[in-house]
């Protein structure tokens, strides 16, 4: 019997206009009715799941940064895999190097060498090229207000910046075109003790090389007494890829990347079409 269903967000829960539709909504109410646990898997971190959840009146607990932390309810850190400080600023200098944008998602907040005007302009740019829409929705009041670009601290001095008392959650680059990030991810395979991933052919996010998903969940459901074979997990990127190498009880919506959908037990309809949902329904 599942107990818990562990779902990613982004082209999994959220459809292309970063929403949950009436039916995956209906999915979730439909768990919390049967007593089973609803947690959410994401990339993002605590300022990018929670305005989504409220939005509903949901609440839940999180894996964060791609499983650099575990939230609950309130958002209380449960558990956290950090990055390394030592390698932080190698990371950044491939980028940097490459004039690539990047971002820096720490404790205390946002961070980028360039200027964050900059970032912040090229990361609404590439999501008009992706997925349509306009920079409105990032000015104050949009819905997007609360995204990390719009909340970026300048770099001036690196040693000092991470001398702070601060931990580092995660680095995530991006581009216009997926090829230009093939020198980075190249340049990434020499650095000591990071894992890095693409939840989107556009981008890299670099983490601890045990913070991921399915590693952190596991430690998780020993916490809580589960058995993987009372956890259900649905997911479409590689940043899931962990999930469905440590749980056998797996659902991919048919947009997810081959290698995901391989892997799964069960695909279903796509995030366009409540694959969640259908997911959920199986169960």
């Amino acid at each position: 019997m599942v107990r818990m269903v562990v779902s990613d967000m982004d082209g999994t829960l959220l459809n292309r206009y970063g929403q949950i539709s009436p039916g995956n909504l209906d999915a979730i109410r439909s768990l919390e009715e049967r007593g089973i646990e609803f947690v959410i898997a994401s990339g993002r971190d605590y300022s990018g799941v929670y305005p989504i959840l409220d939005e509903h009146r949901l609440t839940c607990e999180a894996i964060l940064g791609n499983g650099s932390q575990y939230v609950d309810r309130a958002g209380k850190i449960l558990m956290s895999c950090y990055m390394d400080k030592a390698v932080v600023k190698d990371v950044a200098g491939i980028f940097k190097s490459r004039n690539i944008p990047y971002m820096i998602f720490a404790t205390d907040g946002f961070y980028t060498e360039y200027e964050p005007s900059f970032v912040r302009d090229m990361f609404i740019e590439r999501g008009r090229r992706r997925f349509g829409g306009n920079g409105e929705e990032f000015e104050k009041g949009g819905k997007k207000e609360y995204m990390p670009c719009n909340r970026l601290q300048k770099i001036d001095d690196f040693d000092r910046f991470l001398s702070g008392d601060l931990e580092i959650i995660k680095v995530e680059a991006f581009a216009m075109e997926s090829h230009e990030l093939e020198e980075a991810r190249e340049s990434l395979k020499n650095i000591p003790g990071i894992s890095f991933l693409s939840s989107l052919e556009d981008n890299v996010e670099v983490t601890d090389k045990e913070a991921q998903k399915g590693y952190i969940l596991e430690k998780v459901i020993r916490m809580k007494g589960l058995s993987k074979e009372e956890v259900m997990v649905i997911g479409d990127g590689m940043n899931d890829l962990s999930l469905f190498q440590c749980f056998p009880n797996s659902f991919a919506p048919s947009n997810a990347c081959e290698k995901i959908k391989e892997l799964a037990g069960t695909v279903v309809g796509s995030n366009e079409e409540d694959g969640f949902a259908q997911a959920v329904s199986k169960i």
